[in-house]
């Protein structure tokens, strides 16, 4: 036995002529089963609603306890969602478009409706009312998603926005709809290629993923990552864009967070020995590139350090270590790098620099530190560096080459009574 659609249907319609009309030709349908309940006043339809759902309301304007515009307005209070179909008398397109504005899903003429009429209108109305409630829950998850969300045509005018666009830029809905996002949210920090390339991946009809630099209404930068895709229409022109924009600032505070973890030393704020070891490499490599490129190396070494911290203390220790990172990041030059790489032991790398220049920069240093203190109990600390200096060299095998050289530097700065600069030679070794 083949499936039959069933519809239940209320009509509420007092004359009886035009009702048993509406029965006959219902009853005729082929394909349909319409289960058909009919009331001749507002207060019956309420009181069958109350006991049973149905599909759709067929209702006349003018009935015994109501008339006019104001039955639909009624009946839409006791029918909540169920569409309405108006069936009116008149012939009268202003009449229709009104009831049509009040919230009447469709209208039919009254003895100007024929069967098939009838049964399209209804069915009609209930693929509407199903297409309405999707795009109803549709547009629901959108204003209810954390992400901002925005809708712009193909010239990127902005056409619907959700919440969480307002509460991400600061811009209201109105301030929004009819403007540009780069018009609100530029900010500057991309460059032209990064739009041009963005731009040339939208207009070939595919999708673009990337991550933005963006200003709030307010002024303020945030990161966001931003999703676009194309809507095609049938004929496969572009007529809408919708972008996602997802603000990813507190993960990239968390990535720098990480980054600066892992990349410096936790207690002096310089970098690790990781960090300086890879740089040192690069230099390398980059000396091998360029004919008229030098940089030196600075191996240092705090004097006595373990007597300090046995005579004062690790705490003191510590504040020894930091004051001496502090002198190094505020002696340095923006292109040089200093590094901890454990214990007392510091390296600095001087791009650009030869050794008279590194001499004169370890030199500086070194009375600088030695006219440092800390505090301890009311007693001045005082402490001193050993440096090692050696210049890097085309020479050089790898970067192991020019640690070994700056550090027996370093050794003969230490053989030689300490709180010395001391330029590698070929005849030192260390023992």
């Amino acid at each position: 036995m083949s499936h039959v659609e069933t519809i239940k249907v209320l009509l509420i319609e007092d004359e009886p002529g035009d009702a048993e009309l509406v029965k006959i030709r219902l009853k005729n349908s082929k394909v349909i089963f319409f289960q058909l309940t009919w009331v001749e006043t507002l207060t019956d339809a309420k009181i069958q609603l109350t006991k049973q759902r149905f599909n759709v309301l067929l209702l006349d304007l003018s009935l015994p306890d109501s008339s006019g515009l104001e039955t639909l307005k009624k009946a839409q209070i006791i029918a909540t969602e169920t569409p309405i179909i108006v069936l009116t008398g008149q012939n009268n397109t202003d009449f229709a478009l009104k009831a049509l504005k009040i919230g009447a899903a469709d209208y039919l003429v009254k003895g100007d409706f024929s069967e098939d009429s009838l049964i399209r209108t209804i069915r009609y109305t209930l693929q509407r009312t199903k297409m309405e409630k999707q795009n109803q829950l549709l547009v629901a998850a959108l204003k209810a998603t954390a992400n901002g969300i925005i809708i712009t045509d193909r010239k990127s005018v902005i056409k619907w926005a959700n919440p969480a666009f307002t509460k991400l830029t600061g811009y209201t809905l109105k301030e929004a709809i009819g403007n540009k996002p780069s018009e609100l949210l530029k900010s500057s920090q991309q460059t032209k290629p990064y739009y041009q390339q963005m731009w040339q991946t939208l207009l070939a009809g595919k999708p673009w993923r990337g991550e933005i630099i963006n200003q709030r209404k307010d002024g303020s930068l945030y990161n966001e990552e931003l999703n676009i895709a194309p809507v095609l229409n049938k004929g496969g022109a572009i007529e809408h864009f919708i972008g996602i924009k997802e603000d990813i600032s507190p993960r990239k505070r968390m990535e720098e967070k990480l980054k600066i973890l892992a990349n410096t030393d936790p207690l002096t704020g310089l970098f690790n020995r990781r960090v300086f070891l890879e740089r040192l490499e690069e230099e390398t490599e980059r000396l091998n590139r360029s004919e008229k490129h030098c940089a030196t190396l600075l191996m240092l070494d705090l004097d006595f350090f373990k007597q300090v911290n046995d005579n004062y203390g690790h705490a003191t220790g510590d504040k020894v270590l930091c004051s001496f990172a502090k002198i190094l990041t505020t002696r340095l030059r923006s292109i040089d790098l200093a590094a901890r790489l454990g214990g007392e032991e510091f390296a600095i790398l001087l791009p650009s620099t030869t050794t008279k220049g590194a001499l004169i920069i370890a030199e500086r240093l070194r009375l600088n530190v030695a006219n440092n203190s800390v505090e301890h109990r009311n007693y001045k600390v005082k402490f001193t560096v050993s440096i090692g200096i050696a210049e890097l060299s085309k020479k050089d095998n790898d970067y192991e080459d020019v640690l070994h050289r700056a550090d027996a530097a370093l050794y003969t700065a230490k053989d030689k009574g300490r709180n010395q600069s001391c330029l590698f030679s070929p005849i030192q070794k260390r023992n």
